[in-house]
């Protein structure tokens, strides 16, 4: 009886401690699915407003907002959308339109940015502005992004355009790297009223 009672004694400390290490291993896999749903599912959004100058017509029907710009091939115009987060977490932005598979059509030639700021809508001040590198944007806030893109040389019928709407956004949430298409809340095109055919083609 003496025995059996040892025994007992000295097998408990082991169940313990395989007890605290099952405990242990489902806490780190509650605390990695966490993790991983929390950055997999943030996504950023289009901001509040949008700009561009004097060289675009802006108009809506309905929900559809349009910025058009007059064809001018191998020129340059540029736009401003904002992109925001709506959290619950910080993100740093870390590439716009970097990824050649994302430039198809439009080339990006610069990017420029304001700070981003938590007001109710963004401000775009092109003599402000600073050249793009990685930027934290808190959650909540909204980041103003000057876009200047090229216009491509290519073969236009009269009335036609090319239109894009998103812009592809790299970017981190709690250190994992993120890529996403983002809605800029309006449709950018490129209008041309007359038939257009590249030298090179005539």
């Amino acid at each position: 009886m003496g025995n059996d009672a040892a025994a007992s004694a000295k097998r408990m400390p082991h169940v313990a401690r395989r007890w605290r290490l099952l405990v242990a291993a489902a806490l780190a896999v509650a605390l990695c699915a966490g993790y991983l749903s929390a950055t997999v599912g943030h996504r950023l959004d289009h901001g509040s407003s949008w700009w561009h100058g004097g060289d675009a017509e802006s108009r809506t029907e309905g929900q559809r907002t349009e910025l058009r710009f007059a064809f001018n091939p191998g020129g340059h115009v540029t736009f401003g959308a904002s992109i925001r987060n709506p959290g619950p977490w910080p993100v740093t932005i870390t590439g716009i339109n970097d990824r050649p598979a994302d430039q198809q059509v439009f080339k990006i030639t610069r990017l420029a940015v304001n700070h981003a700021d938590e007001a109710t809508d963004a401000v775009f001040d092109p003599a402000a502005a600073e050249p793009f590198r990685s930027i934290r944007v808190a959650a909540g806030a909204e980041l103003p992004v000057f876009v200047t893109i090229t216009i491509p040389d290519v073969e236009f019928s009269s009335g036609s355009s090319l239109f894009f709407d998103d812009l592809a956004i790299d970017y981190e949430v709690l250190g994992l790297p993120r890529h996403q298409r983002v809605p800029m809340g309006f449709r950018l095109s490129v209008y041309s009223a007359n038939e257009y055919v590249p030298s090179g083609r005539r």
